[in-house]
C-alpha cells in the first residue's frame, strides 16, 4: 500500500467528513471513498461508522490510525535518508521531445558536474504517452508540453516557451519577420503528430481565431522535431516549432517568423504520482524551475530576429 493511502486515511480521520478531507487533499470525494474503501478490503474489516454528521473510526479504525502515523513517519524519514545520500537511487524520466533535446541536456549537464547523482533514464514520447506513463508508474516524473491533469498527480510549470514557424533560409519568407494568417494558411506545412504539445499549441491557436487544423494546408505529419526540421531545411515545406529547437549554430540554415494574429505560447510541466514523491524527482524539478527562471533569449524578439519587412 502506498502513502497516499495511509494519508488519505488519516486525514479523514482527523477531518470527519470524507468532503472535509477531499477539500484538503484536492482531491474528488468519490477519489477518497475509493481509498477507504481500499483500505477496508484489505483489512477486512469496516475503518470507519458512517453518520448523518459525517464519519467516525471504529474500534478497528483507532487500532490502524495510530499505526498509519508511524507508517507515515517510516516513509517520511527514509525519504529523507535517500535525499541525502542519492547515490543509491535510480530515477526514470520521461520527457517530451521537445524537453528532451532542448531542455534537459543543459540541465542535466549542470547537475552532473556535481557528485553522487542517481542514475537515470529517459524516455521520450509525446506530451499524452508521457503523462500516462506517469500515472501507470512506468516513469517516475514527466516531463511533458501541455497542461494534463489527474487528481492522482501533481503538477509544477517550470519553464515557459515560445513557438515560431520555421522555414528553410532559402525560403521566400526568409527575409521577413511576419507573415500574414492567409499566407500561412496556404503555405504547405509540417506539423506533429495528435498528443504532442507542440501540435496542441498549434491547435489552441488556430481555435482561438475560430480555425483549425483542417484549415491548414498540411503536407506531412511527422513524429519528431529533428524529422521536421530536416524536411524544411531541405524546402519540403514550413513548420511550427519551439524556439528552442532551432540551435545558435543551425540559425545559417532555418529562418523563425511570427504568424500575424496567431499566438503560439505554451508553458512545460513537470508531473508525478502523489503518491510516489521520489526524492531525486523532487531535486530535478527544483533545478527545472531555477533553469526556467534563469532562461532568456527564448521570447519572440529574441527567437524572430531577422530584419523587418522592407
Amino acid at each position: 500500500m502506498n502513502a497516499e493511502l495511509w494519508h488519505t486515511f488519516t486525514t479523514v480521520a482527523e477531518v470527519g467528513t470524507i468532503s472535509g478531507a477531499a477539500r484538503q487533499l484536492n482531491l474528488s470525494q468519490s477519489a477518497v471513498s475509493q481509498k477507504i474503501q481500499q483500505l477496508e478490503r484489505e483489512y477486512g474489516c469496516a475503518l470507519f461508522l458512517r453518520t448523518a454528521h459525517g464519519v467516525m473510526l471504529t474500534p478497528a479504525g483507532e487500532v490502524l490510525y495510530r499505526y498509519a502515523h508511524k507508517i507515515l513517519r517510516i516513509i517520511d524519514q527514509s525519504r529523507q535518508a535517500l535525499a541525502a545520500d542519492p547515490r543509491g537511487q535510480r530515477l526514470a524520466i520521461g520527457a517530451s521531445l521537445t524537453v528532451a533535446e532542448y531542455v534537459l541536456p543543459d540541465v542535466l549537464g549542470r547537475w552532473y558536474r556535481g557528485s553522487a547523482q542517481p542514475e537515470l533514464s529517459v524516455v521520450m514520447a509525446n506530451s499524452r504517452t508521457i503523462f500516462d506513463q506517469v500515472l501507470h508508474g512506468t516513469v517516475d516524473v514527466g516531463l511533458i508540453e501541455a497542461e494534463l491533469g489527474s487528481p492522482q498527480v501533481l503538477t509544477r510549470r517550470f519553464a515557459d516557451d515560445h513557438l515560431v514557424v520555421v522555414t528553410s533560409a532559402r525560403h521566400p519568407w526568409a527575409s521577413r519577420r511576419t507573415v500574414r494568417l492567409p499566407e500561412f494558411l496556404a503555405e504547405p506545412l509540417i506539423i506533429r503528430e495528435p498528443g504532442s504539445g507542440t501540435r496542441g499549441v498549434l491547435e489552441s491557436a488556430l481555435a482561438q481565431v475560430g480555425l483549425g487544423v483542417e484549415d491548414l494546408t498540411v503536407r506531412l505529419v511527422l513524429g519528431t522535431t529533428q524529422a521536421i526540421k530536416a524536411m524544411v531545411a531541405q524546402g519540403v515545406g514550413v513548420s511550427v516549432l519551439s524556439a528552442r529547437a532551432i540551435l545558435p549554430e543551425e540559425r545559417g540554415r532555418y529562418h523563425l517568423a511570427e504568424v500575424e494574429g496567431l499566438r503560439f505560447t505554451r508553458s512545460f510541466y513537470a508531473v508525478l504520482r502523489r503518491d510516489r514523491q521520489v526524492p531525486a524527482a523532487l531535486a530535478l524539478i527544483d533545478r527545472l524551475v531555477a533553469y526556467g527562471r534563469s532562461a532568456v533569449g527564448t521570447g519572440p524578439a529574441a527567437a524572430v530576429d531577422a530584419p523587418a519587412d522592407a
